[in-house]
């Protein structure tokens, strides 16, 4: 019973902290790649400022979702992914000095390719950790 817990409390540090943490950083570098690709500030200032904001709204929402509807965590993702498009799209067009559309289309590509990779990570971190649990018990 206690090593569940502690699974438990391993997977929900792990899930609430670490991937976002991991996401947050390839964030910056795929922002300041795409940024730089287009001739836009390609600096890790700027990426550092908007993959913060989407780091703080993940984060939150993440925390919400896990509290109130734990078995939602898709569903808590793709609510995420949805603010992130919306206030990336608004803070990118204010920060990089580009109109609302481009912005959009900016981070629309940022977003799904880290909504791609936050679901391989999450889904390899728990493939992994349910064969350390399954291998407590063997």
């Amino acid at each position: 019973m206690i090593l569940q817990l502690d699974m438990l409390v391993m997977t929900f540090i792990i899930t609430i902290i670490l991937i976002p943490v991991i996401m947050f950083l390839i964030g910056v570098g795929i922002t300041k790649w795409l940024a730089g690709s287009k001739g836009w500030d390609g600096s890790l200032k700027t990426a550092f400022i908007v993959n913060l904001l989407w780091f703080v709204v993940n984060f939150i929402i993440t925390l919400i979702f896990n509290f109130a509807a734990p078995t939602a965590g898709l569903i808590g993702q793709i609510v995420v992914l949805i603010i992130n498009i919306i206030l990336g799209a608004l803070i990118a067009s204010k920060i990089y000095e580009k109109e609302f559309g481009e912005s959009l289309i900016f981070v629309i590509i940022i977003q799904v390719i880290l909504f791609i990779l936050t679901l391989i990570i999450t889904f390899v971190v728990i493939f992994i950790l349910t064969f350390a649990l399954i291998g407590l018990f063997l």
